[in-house]
């Protein structure tokens, strides 16, 4: 993550006041920023369970997690956007902000599209201009056209596995569809008959939700950092009928008790820069959060090195599957 578009606002400061409502996912703050917000008087929401995490101690009502909601405008006369990587997602933000502030400012990262939002969102204004461009980023104004209220649901996308259909939220992993990685785990993985299990960066739902569509008996949790994820999660498992527990958790973190069954598909980017930091960092942590017996599964792209990282935590690592470019493996034994 870069702190850049932060640090765009921070040459804005009089943008930033009581009325103010950022929207944005970025956990890298620089200096001088949550003082910024403090003073300021300005609310930030985010959908990114570690940004706000790391704007502690500012805590709600001026630092909250949640997925946006029209409620989440009242009072709010100037919205300010940090523009996210899925396009979807951003343009859904705007249309809930202009059903009530007509203001808007877009803050976007070069190599995320921020030289082009100017046109990404000329169906949505009445006017956009370019204001300023530094730290590898571009700010915008935008004066947004009324929009009729926002229902997230309508933006939502689907996918079918098995018998059940599953919905997924803009901005989510694979929006719309089954990624190839999670096919293969699902293929090669029979759902426990019981035990306790967890679903660890769960996206829509579908690993935890199908096991537990097979085995009611299982007891299933299932994290996520995103609150695109966690409401696609809850919405799949209501319609579903299944009653599981879905929480907000950066990796283990947040997770409690141990588990039987630790299933994950581990992301190892962040916007365009590899990172491995999730999946070592799993390998290291999951341990007490295993059973006696408890297994870690997880599938990944068949070029990591994930076998050298895991077997430095576990006794055993066994290669399950290989198959469309990805591997299926599961670790016992934590030392």
């Amino acid at each position: 993550m870069s702190a850049n578009r932060y640090e765009m606002l921070l040459r804005h400061p009089q943008l930033l006041d009581q009325h103010t409502l950022i929207l944005g996912a970025e956990a890298d703050l620089p200096a001088g920023w949550t003082a910024l917000l403090r003073n300021s008087g300005a609310r930030l929401l985010s959908w990114d369970w570690p940004t706000v995490q790391q704007h502690q101690p500012l805590t709600e009502p001026q630092v909250r997690f949640a997925l946006p909601e029209s409620r989440d405008l009242d009072g709010v006369k100037r919205v300010i956007l940090l523009w996210p990587k899925a396009k979807p997602q951003a343009l859904a933000l705007l249309q809930l902000a202009a059903t009530e502030a007509r203001e808007c400012w877009v803050v976007g990262a070069n190599d995320a599209g921020g030289k082009s939002i100017g046109k990404a969102v000329a169906g949505l204004c009445e006017q956009v201009e370019k204001i300023d461009s530094a730290r590898h980023c571009v700010l915008w104004q935008l004066h947004l056209q009324p929009q009729a209220p926002l229902n997230w649901l309508k933006t939502a996308q689907s996918f079918r596995f098995g018998d059940q259909a599953y919905l997924t939220l803009p901005g989510v992993f694979s929006h719309g569809k089954l990624d190839t990685g999670t096919a293969v785990l699902l293929e090669h993985l029979p759902a426990p008959a019981y035990g306790k299990l967890l679903d660890l960066g769960c996206g829509s739902g579908v690993i935890g939700l199908s096991m537990k569509a097979r085995q009611p008996a299982l007891q299933v949790t299932l994290a996520d950092i995103d609150a695109f994820a966690l409401h696609s999660t809850r919405l799949n498992s209501a319609r579903l009928g299944l009653e599981t527990e879905v929480v907000a958790s950066d990796g283990l973190a947040g997770i409690s008790g141990r588990y039987d069954y630790i299933f994950s598909n581990p992301p190892f980017h962040q916007g365009k820069e590899t990172d491995y930091a999730f999946a070592r960092q799993l390998f290291a942590s999951a341990g007490p959060h295993l059973t006696r017996d408890g297994q870690l599964w997880l599938v990944a792209n068949a070029h990591l090195p994930y076998e050298d990282w895991a077997a430095e935590s576990f006794s055993e690592v066994q290669l399950m599957a290989k198959q469309q470019g990805f591997k299926l493996l599961c670790l016992t034994g934590p030392r």
